[in-house]
């Protein structure tokens, strides 16, 4: 994907969720902006997302140039933006994220924000995506996934599910702040923190009338066709990153491997995902 709006207010939407003065980001993958400012700024209005008057005095000030998504980062007030790709392109560090970063090329900055905007459905190795996803985010650091959901045939090698941020989140101690879904455009269906646990219903032919397929139903309706996965979450440790398993089967397994207990606990807790023997009603 591009830098486009759904990219562009995201990344001001979790601005506002950094604490520190001098906040640094990374993208997963170079991107170009597709964005025009005047839109981006009434946009970001019309989605109520906070926008300061020096922001926009900033943005007004590249907005007739051809400027850069480090253009932008800067205009909303980021002390420093970098880039990984591998076609090293715009000054990216030109590193293959289907290998860990840190071992192979000896990178271990780290950043208040990590962007993985229509980057990871092109990286074969998830395991290796998630892990420098992890690694490259601070304690306390924001991580922005802005995926393909539905309707991207062939546009790269994975679609996702909201279930992965699930059991990613809880096998890591993630904070999830937002799911949302999205569409390039800006426009976006969240789901309120206490109704996540839809998002993780398995949908099946016989499932149409469950809450997760009407909430589906509603996406298509209101943005369209190729929908967003929007995910945003914050790291709350320094812990090594852990390889989750899929939470509502854990039950599944005796004598758990002591690396999944606490994702078992973790998604209980989180995500109401652990079977307790009880029927849902879906």
């Amino acid at each position: 994907m591009s830098f486009n709006y759904i990219a562009a207010i995201s990344a001001l939407e979790c601005k506002n969720l950094i604490k520190s003065v001098s906040p640094n980001v990374i993208d997963l993958g170079c991107q170009t902006p597709s964005i025009e400012i005047d839109k981006f700024i009434e946009y970001s209005r019309i989605n109520k997302k906070t926008i300061s008057d020096s922001q926009i005095a900033n943005l007004n000030k590249i907005k007739d140039k051809n400027f850069s998504t480090r253009d932008f980062f800067t205009a909303i007030n980021f002390k420093d933006y970098a880039a990984i790709d591998i076609n090293g392109e715009h000054d990216s560090y030109q590193f293959d994220l289907n290998f860990n970063v840190e071992e192979k090329y000896n990178f271990k900055n780290q950043y208040d924000l990590v962007i993985n905007n229509g980057t990871g459905e092109h990286v074969f190795n998830q395991f290796s995506l998630f892990e420098n996803f992890h690694n490259l985010t601070k304690k306390n650091g924001i991580m922005l996934n802005i995926l393909p959901f539905i309707d991207w045939i062939n546009h790269g090698f994975y679609n996702f599910n909201p279930i992965l941020f699930a059991d990613l989140s809880a096998g890591n101690d993630y904070e999830i702040i937002k799911i949302s879904f999205a569409n390039r455009m800006g426009s976006e269906l969240e789901l309120k923190k206490e109704d996540h646990l839809i998002l993780f219903e398995q949908i099946k032919p016989s499932h149409v009338n469950t809450a997760f397929a009407k909430f589906i139903d509603l996406a298509k309706k209101k943005l369209g066709a190729n929908i967003i996965l929007k995910v945003i979450t914050k790291k709350n440790n320094e812990l090594p990153f852990q390889t989750p398993l899929q939470g509502k089967y854990l039950h599944d397994i005796k004598n758990i491997n002591s690396n999944y207990s606490d994702q078992k606990k973790g998604s209980s807790d989180a995500l109401n995902q652990i079977y307790d023997g009880a029927k849902r009603n879906l």
